[in-house]
């Protein structure tokens, strides 16, 4: 077995392996060796064998280095795996691995029995969310790799992404726990980057196929020089006679360097306007580019630092100026050590179940043979007397074969229990998830019955059908407007046998003149969804008990108010265009999770919110431009909570889908 307090941490990069061996003593961790060994030439050049090449480099490696009883974790590079990021429903937490396979087998392109995955979730204490990162890399491209490292008998414990060992050093690092604001750590490949984004301990990762080989591209057209030379020069370039023209070549690239960093940095600020991010981490060899730090810096507007040494592990002696060359180099391989030593934030862990198998065994064979060896030895001294007593106490003990048997039942039971509950709770999710995509066909009954209760308020008829020659002669008293804002439900995820139930939320605007606006809803569309509980026409029911209103006020209308000469909608004008109805499936007012859609008169209808499981858009048209609330009322907010129960719809237990 490995000793669980070290491990080796190694990264194969286009340009050498890097590799770092810690050990830890309480949450400190010490550099016990490393090394930084360069391919005999980088893995990108057009005539290089990779595979060979990297062979012989992996040769060096383990004839310097010694990896026997120690853990191994290795990388794969961030364009050879697969990252997605999602909010989870509130589950319990029990229900979580079979809501993220669920996820997984959506959001990963393949299908899932080709590849390897795992997840990690996200939680903070500021925030209720749930997030989950489900990392994959296919089954074809994990056994190259390990394949690769078996030939000269490394069998790693532990396979993850580069980016998420980035994110576990630099959060070692720099003691990162608890609130922080987000930092961006942006690691420069050869063949492709990673942009990876940590805020309180979560993680956000966007890969894209740009790297240190396109700016040697560059050069190699530039002077049509070889490759290996060109890549050379690329770091020479601000001491070079022609640096100038050096950086007029490679100034494209610098252009799709900043525009690919900054789109991924702008789409992870859409949802998180409220943290900017302040500062920029660079890793990777391609930041040793004379300019490239502060170029970036003044194209982002932010601080960009290059890791240039770590403030938690430190090497003294003669190797202190070799490691700390390469500290840039690093990051990778350290952030691995940690996982390896069970101090890494993200626990991702991609090796298939039966190599650990395999690896679990192979390490106790040894250990079997001088067991068996000892027993053997043992025995042919002490067999006889101890048997001969073993046979007489087996023979005159009743009571113990008693315990044996009631021991060996309870055994039996317990995994009888657990295989149960382990197929009932499967068995829960499942149908919910299966019967929340067939729940669709009852949504256009809501929206009918949340039209018709709104419009049991008896709104002004000349509302509902506008025309330009009623709305001029109307008194602006005698304006009854009700609109809907919102409409949304939110599904319950409920044990097997249990019934299936919507919560629906209806928002409503309304004017009121009189002081029985508190009780207004719960006359009109409360009584309604009373009356109309139990309809034979429609696959559900709704439970009079739960029904709850709530009104609040929004605003008074002056009485000097008064209408607009023109109203929209007069014959032959159409409306401005500034008050066009938004497109189909958008609300009038929408915001996140806002107002999906509002209505007027006798079409009052709503579009779902983002509160629940599931939502509908709705093409209802938008309060019409030009009506006014009567003067001198008052505006209400009003929202009407009710629990509609599917007719018939109820969780399987294990049972009825066929299981034990």
């Amino acid at each position: 077995m490995s000793k669980s307090h070290s491990a080796w941490g190694i990264e194969i990069g286009a340009y050498a392996v890097k590799a770092i061996r810690l050990s830890r003593d309480g949450d400190q961790v010490t550099v016990e060796d490393f090394a930084y060994i360069p391919h005999a030439q980088p893995l990108t050049t057009p005539d290089c064998n990779a595979i060979e090449a990297t062979r012989l480099t992996l040769q060096q490696f383990i004839t310097a280095k010694n990896l026997d009883d120690v853990k191994t974790v290795v990388s794969l590079p961030g364009h050879v795996g697969l990252a997605r990021f999602a909010k989870l429903p509130p589950v319990e937490p029990k229900m979580i691995p079979n809501i993220v396979r669920f996820e997984a087998e959506q959001q990963i392109p393949f299908p899932i029995g080709e590849v390897e995955w795992d997840f990690q979730t996200f939680t903070s204490d500021d925030n209720p969310e749930v997030e989950v990162g489900i990392f994959a890399v296919t089954k074809k491209s994990l056994a190259e790799r390990l394949g690769l490292y078996a030939e000269f008998g490394i069998r790693p414990e532990i396979v993850t992404l580069g980016p998420l060992a980035a994110f576990n050093a630099i959060a070692y690092d720099h003691s990162l726990t608890g609130q922080y604001k987000p930092i961006v750590v942006v690691d420069l490949g050869t063949q492709s980057s990673d942009v990876i984004v940590m805020e309180n301990g979560r993680c956000w990762i966007r890969t894209f196929p740009l790297g240190g080989t396109h700016f040697t591209d560059a050069l190699v057209e530039l002077f049509k020089v070889k490759y290996v030379k060109a890549d050379r020069l690329k770091t020479e370039s601000a001491s070079s006679k022609y640096a100038r023209q050096m950086m007029q070549a490679m100034r494209p690239v610098f252009g799709d360097l900043v525009t690919d960093i900054q789109r991924s940095m702008g789409h992870y600020q859409m949802s998180h306007r409220d943290h900017p991010i302040e500062q920029v981490y660079g890793i990777g060899s391609t930041f040793r580019i004379p300019g490239l730090r502060k170029f970036l810096s003044q194209q982002l507007n932010v601080q960009v630092d290059r890791v240039d040494e770590f403030k938690r592990i430190r090497v003294e002696g003669r190797d202190a100026a070799d490691f700390a060359a390469n500290t840039v180099n690093f990051v990778t391989a350290y952030g691995l050590a940690l996982q390896g030593v069970g101090l890494g934030g993200i626990q991702v862990n991609l090796v298939p179940l039966q190599t650990l198998r395999d690896k679990l065994w192979s390490t106790k064979n040894r250990y079997f043979v001088a067991a068996a060896s000892v027993a053997i030895a043992g025995s042919a001294a002490l067999f006889i007397r101890p048997v001969l007593n073993q046979q007489k106490f087996d023979s005159g003990s009743t009571v113990l074969n008693t315990v044996k048997q009631v021991i060996s039942q309870g055994d039996s039971l317990k995994r009888q229990l657990v295989e149960v509950a382990g197929v009932g709770e499967t068995g829960s999710t499942e149908a919910n998830i299966r019967m929340l995509s067939e729940d669709r066909s009852i949504w256009p009954m809501i929206v009918r019955d949340a039209c018709a209760a709104t419009l049991s308020t008896a709104p002004t008829a000349a509302l509902a059908a506008p025309n330009a020659k009623s709305l001029a002669a109307m008194p602006p008293e005698s304006r009854r407007l009700i609109s809907l804002q919102n409409l949304s439900g939110e599904y319950a995820f409920v044990e097997e046998g249990a019934k299936r139930t919507i919560t629906v939320s209806m928002q409503v605007e309304f004017s009121h003149t009189d002081d029985k606006a508190a009780t207004f809803l719960t006359e009109t569309v409360g009584k309604w969804f009373k009356e109309h509980a139990d309809q034979k026409d429609v696959p559900f029911t709704i439970r009079p008990d739960s029904i709850k209103i709530e009104t609040k006020l929004l605003m008074e209308v002056p009485k000097a108010v008064e209408p607009p000469p023109e109203v929209a909608g007069t014959p032959g004008k159409p409306p401005p265009p500034n008050n066009e109805p938004p497109p189909d499936g958008q609300g009038g007012k929408g915001g996140r999770g806002g107002r999906g859609g509002s209505g007027s008169g006798s079409d009052s209808s709503g579009s779902g919110g983002n509160s629940g499981d599931a939502s509908l858009d709705s093409k209802a048209p938008i309060e019409l431009p030009g009506v006014l609330y009567s003067p001198g009322s008052r505006v209400f907010s009003g929202e009407i909570k009710y629990v509609v129960e599917i007719r018939g719809a109820t969780v399987p237990t294990p049972a009825t889908e066929g299981t034990p």
